[in-house]
């Protein structure tokens, strides 16, 4: 005779799913309290005091008026310019990642060290690279001394505005090209060698291959990198800035993150410095979203 004790009940796997859930709700909470409070709740208050008279203790709500002193300020047109400028960066990044990454991949001779040492500036701090590049441009310096037999030295590269700006972007190049190379490495490192082998036999030049079978194949990781360095030169140029040039001459070099920064801790205008930084958020969500809008991830799949 059976023991019903013994039957499985049929609401027992419904019973551990539902364990199972709990059981992961709370190991993520963790995780999500961090998040609220070190990410949701400061852009919640930075919002909220943007609209805002704030002074870092006391603040009394003024709505617009902030974004009504931003949208006349002469000095944040031409900061909103020059971070314009800077972008130039992202198409030199991406030539240069590209570059490298295809000559490593076709195993050139000295591949292994070309990849280590293009590697090396990925790893260095932005702070050291911005030392390094203030020093090689410095009057007199390393720069100056290589242009010195052409009768091209001496010459003030970080006090002429557009020098200045062009030693910013040699920095940011330099610093960044490096990660996308390993980006487009591995993506490289997916596509059939098959096709690579085709195109050789029917006569296809390298310059023909690297048009019609590389790009195509890793344009959605050309896309990832071009969203990426797109936000890190609007938001991530604060280092760069601050060491090679202050932010000058005058305000030749200042971006929207390094203009924020003087505004809020050197000038004491919280509420001023929370609306522009709200104000680059929006900027870099649009940019982000028109370049995903506008350029669709068309990687060619294999064996389509």
């Amino acid at each position: 005779m059976s023991n019903e004790d013994d039957v499985p009940s049929l609401d027992e796997p419904e019973r551990i799913r539902k364990r199972r859930n709990v059981f992961s709700y709370v190991a993520l909470l963790p995780a999500a309290v961090l998040v609220l409070g070190l990410m949701v709740l400061p852009i919640g208050e930075t919002m909220y005091h943007s609209f805002t008279n704030w002074d870092g203790v006391t603040s009394k709500f003024i709505g617009l008026t902030n974004f009504n002193l931003i949208f006349h300020d002469a000095i944040i047109r031409q900061v909103f310019v020059n971070s314009l400028i800077f972008l130039i960066s992202v198409p030199l990044i991406l030539a240069a990642s590209l570059v490298t990454a295809v000559l490593v991949y076709e195993k050139v001779l000295g591949w292994r060290v070309f990849r280590f040492l293009f590697f090396i500036p990925m790893v260095l701090s932005p702070v050291i690279v911005g030392v390094l590049f203030s020093t090689f441009f410095l009057p007199g310096g390393a720069v100056d001394q290589i242009l010195k037999p052409l009768g091209l030295g001496n010459f003030s590269w970080l006090g002429n505005p557009w020098a200045a700006r062009w030693v910013v972007i040699l920095a940011l190049v330099w610093a960044s090209f490096g990660f996308g190379m390993v980006v487009i490495l591995s993506a490289m490192a997916t596509v059939d060698v098959a096709l690579y082998d085709a195109a050789a036999i029917d006569g296809a030049s390298w310059w023909r291959r690297l048009r019609s079978i590389t790009i195509p194949m890793i344009s959605g990781s050309l896309q990832f990198l071009s969203v990426i360095n797109v936000i890190y030169t609007f938001t991530s140029l604060f280092a760069f800035v601050f060491v090679i040039t202050a932010g000058g001459p005058g305000f030749a070099t200042t971006t929207v993150d390094y203009y924020t920064y003087i505004t809020t801790f050197e000038n004491g205008q919280f509420g001023y410095g929370a609306a522009l930084a709200l104000l680059l958020f929006l900027i870099v969500l649009t940019l982000t979203i028109a370049q995903v809008k506008l350029f669709p991830n068309r990687e060619v799949q294999q064996g389509s």
